[in-house]
């Protein structure tokens, strides 16, 4: 767990006022932070951080993160995007419980259009995932997460919703690491990336023997 801002220039604002976190205020105050120059000669304008490993400079659109230890270092906002994440009261077993219900109503669903009990192992099933509130698909770990977990982006509908393929296995498998993460277990808990799981309306790209039926 650790506390962060992102720098956009000032430390105060127009009030005169911090505009920071406490912590953030305070070590400016004791000189752990300050503004200092780049290069000699030049005007202090650069914000610094005295770390351990000597003065690290922080740029405009840098995350100041506090360590567990009180410790500050700057931190370049698209490795901080792919490293954290908000600590935001999330109920996994309420959240886990919903992303199993999303998975097995696609289950239903394409039981429902092939009038079987379950899809053939040739088949690839299609399905849409809804990412959380402020995430997005252009970020590349949860990208990688997604293909780790059995899920091959077929499109990007926008930012939060992309419809995905799985073979039988693969889903199968994926319903197997939702419970675990539901229950607790030991699961990759990037699940949290995740909003819901969903039936694609329309379908446009169907596994073989659902095109046929669909055709029937």
């Amino acid at each position: 767990m650790i506390e962060a801002f992102q720098y956009d220039g000032n430390l105060r604002g127009t009030n005169g006022k911090y505009c920071v976190p406490k912590w953030a205020a305070e070590a400016y105050e004791k000189g752990v932070m300050h503004y200092g120059a780049s290069k000699p000669g030049e005007p202090l304008r650069g914000l610094f951080i005295d770390t351990l490993e000597g003065a690290h400079h922080v740029s405009v659109g840098d995350y100041v993160i506090q360590g567990v230890h009180g410790e500050l270092y700057p931190c370049k906002p698209d490795i901080f995007e792919e490293t954290y994440e908000p600590a935001d009261g999330l109920d996994q077993y309420e959240h886990g419980t919903k992303l199993s219900a999303g998975l097995q109503e696609i289950v239903s669903a394409y039981t429902r259009i092939q009038d079987t009990n379950s899809l053939r192992d040739e088949d690839i099933c299609l399905f849409e995932v809804v990412l959380r509130e402020g995430k997005k698909f252009s970020n590349k770990a949860l990208r990688d997460f997604l293909e780790q977990e059995g899920m091959t982006i077929v499109s990007v509908r926008d930012s939060r919703h992309a419809i995905v393929s799985s073979s039988k296995a693969e889903f199968g498998s994926l319903q197997r690491r939702v419970g675990n993460y539901r229950d607790n277990k030991k699961s990759n808990k990037k699940f949290q990336y995740i909003d819901d799981f969903k039936f694609p309306n329309p379908l446009d790209k169907l596994a073989p023997s659902i095109r046929d039926m669909l055709g029937k």
